[in-house]
This record gives structure tokens, C-alpha cells and sequence, in this order.
């Protein structure tokens, strides 16, 4: 039985709602930060919607945001993920691997919205929102398989973003929603009729416009509706079963935060009575869901810095859940995870490394070192090592495909070493060339189609590094000394002007080759320990694909 639309407030015409809608979003656009957003999510969004290889492209987006990366790789390793065998993960390639692509998806949404919507005049306030959406978020994943929502990273992200419109709001338009909260609370009225009086359209109607714009697909978009009044029949289809979950998540939040102590029964005995067609559960056994759900939150909060023993949500769901205090950590617990992030992200945010060079076959002579702050040589090889034993772990797992071990390699060099861009190229045999297949850095698939060369002709510096299997580093393609050896084809393509090579050679034969680049001559030295770890890193490739052979 398909479900119908509740209207619960009148709104305006179509075309003046739509107008209105149009009004909110040019204030919306015009605010420094939501540009930013929008593209964020909208990219991932666009990833998602595109063919597997957007696997590597997911990882490629979130490595830009050195802080993201960094809170999306603490989740990874967080209790409620470890539950899938995820161990230690170094790498977003990895992630990707034991948690799956949805679920990285999924986490970086909630990660961008919830780091863009923090502001410091009503970030309490805020904070509370997020942590109740988030809330209901965590519940829809455990309540999927009972709600025959197949997908429990799409049954996630409904659930969070049944509440986008009044979160948007509320970061947007303070004072309208201040006026908003206020009609509710002394008039009665309902939150669609005192957002449809004040801002001309429905909170439901502001989320679902913007969720569009932001490219989220249609049966997420329509998990945004609110529920008709009355009994809940089970949906016909996937999407009415996903808007149910969502309805039911959300609801059992607002009950927490309406209900009074004493009518705690009565209210749930109510909730599964109205969705017990669809979504069978009965109230003990919601009251563990509720309980593991809080407990996942907890990992959240702690990476987001958000302490749920402040949040008045938190207090009343864990009480709901039966248990004496919401999870949080110590003072000093706090205060360890805000350091360890700081020398995280100090591990992250580099734009050039100053190593020392030696290891060129090519004669060339040092550059000078680039302008920006280096890293520490051990921050250096701890990104190496972590990286590298990342790939160990998945070299085991038949599980792991070859192309997946190979994204690992190229992260761990990337993020590792600072490099600008690094690209794989795989031998293709028909043609006898080399081929670039995939890669990470910034508008790093132009690099990716500019390799593509014979493995035949005059020995430039590609081919001496396959042909005689020698890791080469290239300080200044202008060199007169080296000038000659660089191809046409690279001049032509790539503006990079200093790079270092790590030919994959299987069996004698060269199979693939790891490119890595910085803009100005002089940006790449490698001293000897770093040197070891990277080809210890193009070792495990070479490793990988011959056990795919």
C-alpha cells in the first residue's frame, strides 16, 4: 500500500513556495560557507552516483581536506567499526576496503555537515541538533534489517537527513528559527506550520530542495517526507521502506526529547503499536538498540569533540536506553584525543618535503629546497610504516583485490611523502605502452591520461627506469644535463618539473610504474631511510600483482 503525504501545514502555492525556496537559497549561497559545503557534498554525491572506479576518486576527495581524512581514519579505527575487522587503517584506500564504499560515503557526509554547520554564536544549540540527527542515524542502521531496508548506509544517511531543512535553518537563519522555536512553544504550533508562517516554506520542503540541489538520489530525497498520521502499512516499495525507517528513527528522537519520565511506556508502546507493521520491534528490545546506538555515538562524539554528557538529548536517550549517564569521555581522556589530533593533523598539512637527494641514476644536481615547512623526518616515516603495514595487512586477505593493495601503495606515498601527485601506469600488452590507470593530487586525471607512452624508441628517462629497473629521481627536468632525456609528451602535458620514478618489474619484465611529482625543481630530495620505505612500498606492489598473475 503506497503511503500518502501528510499535509501538516498549508503552505503556499507551488509556484510562490518555489519561489520562496529559490530566496532562501540565494541567502544561503551567499554565505561565505555554504559554497564549500555544497560542493562538498555534491562531489561525493556525484562519485557515488558514477561507475566503482569512483572508489578511487572518493579517496582522492577526502584526502584534500587534510582534517577530514583525519577524523574519517580515527572513525575507521573506532570501536563500532572495528566490529567488521577493521583493525588498524592507515589509508582511505583501505577504509575503503574493510569498511566498504558506502560506509566511507556515509561517514564523510556526516563528518563535512557537521564540521560546516558548527558555528560559535549557537553552537550548543547546534551541537544538540547534530547529536539527535546523528542519534537517529545510528538507530536506522541497526533497525534496517527489521525494517527490510537492504542498504544500511542509505538507511543512515535518510535517517540524518530527515532533519536537514530545520538544521540548515537553524546555522542560516538564527533569528527566523529563534522565531520559529518560539510560535512553537507558546502558540502549539507545529514545526511545518511555524516554519511555513515565518520563512514562507516548510522546514521538509527547505531540506528536500537543498538535499536535490546537493545531488542526493531521489529515494533518499523521499525517506525526507513526513509520515501520514495513523497506523504505518509496510511500503511496497524499497523507497517507502527507507522513508519509514527514517520517519520511524526521527520520531523515537522527538519522543525522547518530548516525553516525560512517567509516560515513557505509554509513548513507546504507542511508537511500535504505529509501525509495528513495518517495523517489528518490541519495546525491550528497542530499549538495546537504543542502548548500542548511544554507544556507537559515543565514538562520534569523541572524534567531533562533542561531550554527550553535555548534551540534554544524550542524557534523556540514555536514560530511554536504560543506562545511568551518557557515554563521554574523562577530562584528561578529552584532552589526549584533542592532541592526538593536532599531531595528526601537523602530520597532514604539508605542501612540500625537504629530503636529501642522492639516489638519482640520471646525473642531476640539487635544487633548492621548497618554501614551505617541512615535516619531521619520523612524522615522515611514521606515514610510510603505517601505510606500508596497511598494505601488509591486505596483501593476506584474498578478499582484497590487486587494484585495491595498488590505491593503498599510491595513498601511503602520497600522503606520506607530500608528494603533489602520484599516478600508476600499468603496461598495456597490445600496444606495448604504459598506461596511466589511476592516481591521487589535484586535477590528478589529467596526469592520468597524459601517461601514455611506447616502451619502445630512444631511451628517455621513463624508459632507462623500466628497462633497467632503477628507481630515478629527476630534480630538474630543465637540467642541461637531463633536459634531453625528458619525452615530448611529458613536456607538452605535465607542468610538474621535478618527479621521481619506482618501475614495478614482475619476472624480469616491466609490468607498471609509480610516478610521483612536485610543481618546482628542487621540491623532491628523499634521504635513505625514507628511500627504503618507499621501495618497500613498490616492492608490496610488485608483490600484489604477481600473486594476481
Amino acid at each position: 500500500m503506497m503511503m500518502r503525504d501528510e499535509q501538516a501545514a498549508p503552505e503556499t502555492g507551488g509556484e510562490s513556495r518555489h519561489g520562496t525556496l529559490d530566496v532562501l537559497l540565494r541567502r544561503m549561497r551567499a554565505e561565505s560557507d555554504f559554497p564549500a559545503l555544497s560542493e562538498a557534498i555534491g562531489d561525493i554525491n556525484r562519485i557515488a552516483s558514477s561507475d566503482r572506479e569512483g572508489v578511487n576518486e572518493l579517496s582522492n576527495n577526502i584526502l584534500k581536506d587534510f582534517a577530514l581524512t583525519n577524523k574519517l581514519l580515527r572513525l575507521a579505527n573506532a570501536a563500532f567499526y572495528n566490529q567488521v575487522g577493521g583493525g588498524s587503517i592507515s589509508t582511505i584506500s583501505r577504509a575503503v576496503v574493510i569498511l566498504g564504499f558506502d560506509a566511507v560515503r556515509s561517514i564523510a557526509l556526516s563528518l563535512i555537515l557537521f564540521d560546516n554547520l558548527e558555528n560559535k554564536a549557537h553552537a550548543q544549540q547546534l551541537k544538540e541538533e547534530f547529536v539527535k540527527v546523528l542519534y537517529a542515524g545510528m538507530l536506522a542502521r541497526e533497525m534496517a534489517g527489521r525494517a527490510q531496508v537492504t542498504d544500511v548506509e542509505e538507511a543512515f544517511i535518510g535517517a540524518m537527513l530527515h532533519s536537514l531543512g530545520r538544521m540548515l535553518a537553524m546555522f542560516y537563519f538564527p533569528a527566523e528559527s529563534s522565531v520559529i522555536r518560539k510560535r512553537v512553544e507558546d502558540e502549539g504550533l507545529s514545526d511545518a506550520r511555524a516554519s511555513t508562517d515565518v520563512l514562507g516554506v516548510s522546514f521538509e520542503s527547505l531540506g528536500i530542495g537543498i538535499a536535490r540541489s546537493w545531488g542526493f538520489p531521489d529515494p533518499l530525497v523521499q525517506s525526507m517526507k513526513k509520515l501520514p498520521a495513523g497506523k504505518i502499512r509496510k511500503g511496497a516499495s524499497s523507497a517507502d521502506r527507507l522513508r519509514t525507517l527514517a520517519g520511524f528513527s526521527n520520531e523515537l528522537c522527538e519522543l525522547v526529547l518530548d516525553t516525560a519520565d512517567a509516560d515513557r511506556g505509554k509513548a513507546l508502546a504507542a511508537l511500535t503499536s504505529r509501525f509495528g507493521d513495518c517495523v517489528p520491534v518490541t519495546a525491550e528490545q528497542l530499549t538495546k538498540l537504543m542502548e548500542k546506538s548511544m554507544q556507537d555515538i559515543g565514538q562520534f562524539a569523541r572524534v567531533v569533540n562533542v561531550n554527550l554528557k553535555h548534551s540534554d538529548f544524550a542524557k534523556q536517550a540514555s536514560k530511554w536506553a536504560g543506562m545511568a549517564a551518557a557515554p563521554g569521555a574523562p577530562a584528561a581522556d578529552a584532552a589526549a584525543v584533542a592532541a592526538q589530533d593536532e599531531a595528526a593533523e601537523a602530520k597532514m598539512a604539508l605542501d612540500a618535503s625537504v629530503l636529501h637527494e642522492h639516489t638519482s641514476v640520471l646525473d642531476s644536481e640539487s635544487g633548492p629546497a621548497g618554501g614551505a615547512s617541512p615535516r619531521t623526518t619520523e612524522e615522515i616515516q611514521s606515514l610510510l610504516t603505517a601505510g606500508l603495514q596497511d598494505v601488509s595487512n591486505s596483501l593476506i586477505d584474498d578478499a582484497v583485490s590487486v587494484n585495491d593493495i595498488l590505491r593503498m601503495i599510491l595513498e601511503a606515498m602520497y600522503t606520506g611523502m607530500g608528494f603533489a601527485h602520484v599516478v600508476l601506469c600499468i603496461k598495456d600488452g597490445r600496444r606495448n605502452a604504459m598506461c596511466g590507470k589511476f592516481g591521487f593530487g589535484d586535477g590528478v586525471q589529467e596526469r592520468v591520461k597524459a601517461f601514455d607512452f611506447p616502451l619502445s624508441g630512444q631511451p628517455d628517462v621513463f624508459l632507462v627506469a623500466l628497462q633497467n629497473n632503477a628507481d630515478i629521481l629527476i630534480t630538474d627536468i630543465d637540467d642541461p644535463k637531463i633536459a634531453t632525456r625528458i619525452p615530448a609528451w611529458y613536456r607538452q602535458h605535465v607542468p610538474a618539473r621535478t618527479f621521481v620514478l619506482f618501475p614495478i618489474i614482475v619476472k624480469g619484465k616491466p609490468i607498471g610504474l609509480i610516478y610521483a611529482d612536485r610543481p618546482q625543481p628542487g621540491d623532491i630530495t628523499i634521504p635513505e631511510k625514507e628511500l627504503s620505505l618507499l621501495k618497500s612500498l613498490r616492492n608490496q606492489a610488485v608483490l600484489a600483482i604477481r600473486q594476481s598473475l
